[in-house]
């Protein structure tokens, strides 16, 4: 019989450690609950820790618990605070939820069975079961723009109201021009404008320069979906563009270094939640969800939650 993988959760707050229990005593993982790192044995499949534990925890400690292939997901915290994006250089590091005292579930859930199981791909698996998913190819400009009007039709039929309709708007046609334009650019080391021109007059072969786009709601979410078949986007790109846009009051320049143009920041900054799915060099899949419940004071200026998936860092 094969080891049962083991989640280790290093968490102060009794209600969190309950609402863990109950939600990953779901996904086949055997699931302790240590007093402290020290306490902890090495090779978690994955180990969640709390704000508290972040802020006494060396990264030493940390990597001595994951082990070769473990993942850690820090949950109470955000990307807004450097020592967390610092922390998340690190191969092993890729998540983080900020909600603490009332967490998803069903998010909880997710992203454990992915961790575990390696099947990182699909909208589906973030919206409830028999939501219709609509799906659309993109070559061109044009098809960008009938997609993008169709999205967004369909986000406004179910209900969503104004502010978030501008935001599903730009972080929509955001990813559809990094999957059309940065990632090829990415890929033979140009910079998108160069891309453009070298494109120019051409008709892309079938089998280039292609974005699927999905999307679909389930009351409480709306979600985007964008894929590429060039697996060029990197995390310490997305943590770099972050960083740099922070530093310049939110409101990056735009020049010719090859992804300045990914709009990374602006994204984070208008979804509830940030998915990225890649397998290097073959394929990225990046989500974006959208709380349709929240109002818009209570609309966070940065993403609630940020998951990124690779082919290299998934628990064994």
């Amino acid at each position: 019989m094969a080891d049962v993988p083991q989640t280790v959760c290093v968490i102060s707050n009794p209600g969190l450690r309950r609402t863990l229990r109950r939600t990953l005593n779901a996904v086949g993982s055997s699931v302790q609950f240590p007093a402290t790192l020290a306490n902890c044995e090495s090779d978690a499949a994955i180990l969640f820790i709390d704000q508290e534990c972040r802020l006494n925890a060396s990264v030493p400690d940390l990597l001595r618990v994951l082990g070769d292939h473990g993942q850690l997901v820090i949950l109470g915290d955000s990307i807004e605070d450097d020592d967390v994006v610092s922390m998340l250089r690190n191969d092993t590091m890729n998540h983080v939820i900020a909600d603490q005292d009332k967490p998803d579930e069903v998010e909880l859930v997710v992203t454990a069975v992915k961790l575990l199981n390696g099947d990182i791909y699909g909208l589906e698996k973030y919206l409830a079961w028999g939501v219709k998913i609509h799906e659309k190819e993109i070559f061109t400009y044009d098809d960008k723009r009938h997609a993008l009007e169709a999205a967004v039709a369909n986000a406004k039929e179910a209900g969503s109201r104004r502010y978030v309709l501008r935001r599903i708007e730009s972080v929509t046609d955001e990813l559809l021009m990094n999957a059309l334009y940065d990632a090829p650019a990415a890929l033979d080391g140009l910079t998108p404008y160069e891309h453009v021109a070298r494109r120019s007059g051409k008709t892309a072969h079938p089998d280039e320069a292609r974005a699927l786009l999905r999307y679909g709601c389930d009351g409480r979410y709306f979600a985007v979906s964008v894929e590429d078949r060039f697996g060029e986007l990197k995390k310490q790109t997305i943590l770099d563009h972050l960083l740099r846009a922070r530093n310049e009051g939110g409101r990056p320049k735009l020049n010719n270094d090859r992804g300045a143009g990914l709009g990374l920041y602006f994204i984070l900054s208008s979804v509830t939640r940030f998915i990225v799915n890649v397998t290097p060099q073959h394929r990225t899949e990046v989500l974006c969800l959208f709380d349709l419940r929240q109002r818009g004071r209570e609309q966070s200026t940065c993403t609630r939650s940020l998951h990124i998936f690779t082919g290299n860092n998934l628990a064994a």
